[in-house]
């Protein structure tokens, strides 16, 4: 790498390093151009070289994060001594972990602005990064679920890819309406509605795969999910008793 390039190359890493740094101090829609290159220590003309807009710089976050994820979900796919759904199910965990987890920016700003999810920058995240575990599921999911039924471990008429998007939506369906119960319904009320949603969502995959429920109860971690919500739930009712 010539002096110029390694130039250019410290400069991007400034400016992501900067952007970051103002993404999670004050939230990415009260963020400008203007004080990322502030921070950076460029130009404003320099930083629209490397980026051409803040949605630009969000977009690359989200790509830098999930290309963390494929490469730590790429030993759990192409490891022939486990079962395929055994695969899924570590991916999904790993897919999902990886929002909780330290290894990237995105996954900091997520832990740091819970509370402000449904505003500004929240939603763009979000929308954002739904579109990556899309692609994710279609490109880590979809082989397995066809090896799966190459190997008779179930049946299903469609594409493996195919099907792993309708998976990411049902997946994403699921936790809209378990959000939507937080937040809606008293304790007993929610806990009655998140165990429908999940009957559903077994009952649902368990038709698309042609596999028994109990098996779909272990691919999608049911007891430990179920724990999970638990939890959530009696936090936010402890939240709400403390604000009152």
């Amino acid at each position: 790498m010539n002096r110029r390039d390694k130039q250019k190359a410290e400069t991007f890493t400034d400016i992501m390093r900067a952007a970051e740094e103002l993404f999670m101090e004050q939230g990415y829609e009260r963020t400008s151009m203007q004080q990322i290159a502030d921070r950076s220590g460029v130009t404003k003309g320099a930083l629209y070289h490397h980026f051409d807009s803040k949605d630009a710089l969000l977009e690359r976050m989200c790509a830098d994060h999930y290309l963390v994820l494929e490469h730590a979900a790429r030993p759990i796919v192409e490891d022939k001594t486990l079962s395929c759904f055994e695969r899924i199910r570590r991916a999904i965990e790993l897919s999902r972990g990886m929002g909780i987890s330290t290894v990237s920016f995105v996954s900091e700003y997520l832990k740091t602005h819970q509370d402000g999810w449904n505003r500004g920058g929240g939603v763009m995240l979000k929308d954002r990064l739904r579109l990556y575990d899309k692609k994710f599921y279609a490109k880590m999911i979809g082989p397995l679920l066809s090896e799966a039924r190459v190997r008779g471990e179930c049946d299903f008429s469609a594409q493996g890819d195919v099907l792993a998007v309708f998976m990411h939506q049902l997946d994403r369906g699921v936790d809209e309406e378990i959000n939507r119960a937080f937040s809606e319904y008293g304790k007993h009320e929610a806990e009655k509605r998140i165990v429908d949603i999940m009957k559903t969502h077994v009952f649902i995959l368990s038709r698309m795969l042609s596999i028994k429920p109990d098996e779909v109860s272990q691919l999608i971690s049911l007891e430990e999910s179920m724990h999970l919500y638990g939890e959530v739930l009696k936090a936010k009712l402890s939240r709400t008793e403390e604000r009152r």
